[in-house]
């Protein structure tokens, strides 16, 4: 290994004399699993949200507590949500974040709390316009002049940082009009990096954007030229098959967000039809509290087995390319060396038990790391080549202190009915 990167893949029996080895008896390395789309803070709010319409968990609980986050809570629930993550085999995570309160001190606050859990951090910064007609809390809200200089200063802040980066997220087209979408464009041809935007995730978006616009979110971008390889649209549920092809022949990419959008009930993406058609797809969990997990395991088995019924087809989307999504395919999405164990990539890894009970019988390994897994099977987990999780337990958080913070944030709210 060269810095955190992997130098050279070689047979055990072929290793240089003179390199120092650390053997792994039973254990079967994959690539740590990228977590494409996330908001880490809504970790704080899991239970509080089960069982909502979309509109309900948006009114009664995303916003009302999101406004009661101080700093030091935002860092809490980003803790929270990273140690999870790790624990469960994510060594990339993206947070696409919105609480900024005219500046970067939160957004600082979520960085430091990913280099606390020892995670590889993709920050999406969002904008979100000022005169968006939504409820949405002030404190979401920016000038897009002001936000792209301030995403710009907190690229600049952490450019020399192995383990952070910094990406424009403008946050929907419901609460960023093609303008700032344009704007964020811009500043991610600045920065290099890909561009964030929730995208036709809900049947209410659809006839929104439809009622604002005269036309349907995709074909909205594709009208103000906004489609492209830059862009990461995320969600992606309701795209007809013309909408699927612009979004395939721009060069668009996709976070597929299975868990997240059954949960909320918003639908099925059409991730099989899009990959058929060479639209770049990865995956994500989405917010804490709009699935309750952070494992893209998880979410691998869960996009197999909604395209299987979906389709009526209990071969499509099968294991391999299930895996594929998240890892190589996110590595790809997020313009990131990772998801791979080839020369060149970072040392992301993810040990596994070959005795633990789920990955049995042996010989099907492969099909067990999506349809099989269970967490018990995750002996060790490596981001930049540090171990950052040994058997279960992480190495650089406290997870006693950790329950004390999560208890003491949360415990002074009541739970809505």
């Amino acid at each position: 290994m060269a810095d955190d990167r992997i130098s050279e893949v070689v047979p055990g029996d072929r290793i240089p004399d003179g390199i120092e080895t650390d053997i792994w008896p039973g254990l079967a390395v994959v690539p740590g699993t990228v977590d494409s789309h996330g908001h880490a803070f809504q970790s704080l709010f899991k239970g509080f949200a089960d069982d909502r319409t979309f509109e309900d968990w948006r009114d009664a609980v995303l916003y009302p507590f999101s406004e009661d986050l101080s700093t030091d809570d935002i860092y809490t629930g980003a803790l929270f949500a990273f140690t999870e993550a790790l624990l469960a085999g994510v060594t990339t995570a993206v947070d696409f974040f919105y609480l900024h309160d005219d500046g970067n001190s939160n957004a600082e606050a979520v960085i430091r709390a990913a280099h606390d859990a020892g995670i590889r951090l993709v920050f999406a910064r969002a904008f979100y316009d000022p005169d968006a007609p939504t409820k949405a809390p002030a404190r979401y809200r920016e000038d897009p002049a002001d936000a792209a200089e301030r995403t710009r200063s907190l690229a600049r802040a952490h450019a020399g940082d192995p383990l952070v980066s910094v990406q424009p997220a403008p946050h929907s087209l419901h609460a960023a009009s093609p303008a700032t979408i344009r704007l964020a464009l811009e500043v991610a041809d600045e920065l290099d990096v890909p561009c964030h935007l929730h995208l036709a995730e809900a049947r209410y978006e659809r006839d929104m954007i439809s009622e604002r616009y005269g036309v349907s979110p995709v074909r909205l971008l594709a009208r103000e030229g906004l489609l492209g390889p830059r862009l990461v649209g995320i969600h992606s549920v309701w795209v007809d098959d013309d909408e699927i092809e612009l979004l395939a022949s721009s060069g668009t990419a996709i976070v597929h967000c299975p868990g997240a959008n059954a949960f909320l009930g918003d639908g099925i993406a059409r991730a099989a039809e899009m990959m058929e058609r060479g639209v770049r797809v990865a995956l994500g969990p989405d917010g804490g509290c709009a699935n309750n997990r952070r494992s893209v395991f998880d979410e691998m088995r869960m996009a197999s087995l909604l395209t299987k019924a979906r389709l009526e087809d209990g071969s499509a989307l099968p294991a391999d390319v299930a895996f594929d999504l998240g890892t190589r395919s996110g590595g790809e999405v997020l313009g990131l060396p990772i998801g791979c164990i080839v020369p060149g990539m970072h040392a992301d890894l993810v040990a596994l038990d070959t005795t633990d009970l789920s990955l049995q019988p042996p010989a099907n390994l492969e099909r067990h790391l999506v349809h099989s897994m269970q967490p018990t099977a995750i002996a060790r987990v490596v981001v930049g080549g540090r171990v950052v999780v040994e058997r279960g337990v992480p190495t650089g958080i406290d997870l006693d202190e950790l329950r004390a913070r999560i208890a003491a944030t949360t415990g002074r709210w009541t739970r809505p009915d």
